[in-house]
């Protein structure tokens, strides 16, 4: 199975906080993946759609947000509050087809897009993919 995360590099908190918490589930379940990085503006990433940040996407979509207290916040690391505060940024995302970072994909199918889910929903996602080849939960 190949693992892929898009993001930030260097990482933000967000895209390492997937990372890590892929790479953990990967160890719990004892899969064979091979997992790895790339960044969002790369040739690679672009392979999947219009790959953005958070702010990328506000400025496509000319959305107002307060980033000096998401900046504030990140500053502290990944929080779920982190994600909520760019919500409206994924959920256009969503409705325009592109793609937020960070993103996590499974044998190059979208899993994840532009928040970082609790360990127990990516390793009920390699679980699915590994034993039984489905990937959409």
């Amino acid at each position: 199975m190949k693992i892929t995360i898009i993001g930030v590099v260097p990482p933000c908190p967000r895209c390492q906080r997937i990372y890590d918490l892929t790479v953990e589930a990967v160890n719990e379940l004892d899969a064979k993946a091979e997992i790895r990085k790339i960044a969002y503006d790369s040739d690679e990433a672009k392979q999947f759609g219009r790959v953005g940040t958070a702010h990328d996407i506000a400025e496509w979509a000319q959305m107002k947000i307060e980033w000096s207290k998401i900046w504030d916040i990140a500053a502290e690391g990944w929080s779920p509050e982190l994600d909520n505060l760019m919500m409206p940024c994924k959920e256009r995302a969503g409705i325009e087809g592109w793609l937020m970072t960070p993103v996590l994909l499974l044998d190059d199918k979208v899993i994840v897009m532009g928040y970082v889910p609790d360990k127990d929903y990516i390793k009920a996602a390699i679980s699915r993919h590994y034993t039984q080849g489905e990937t959409d939960i």
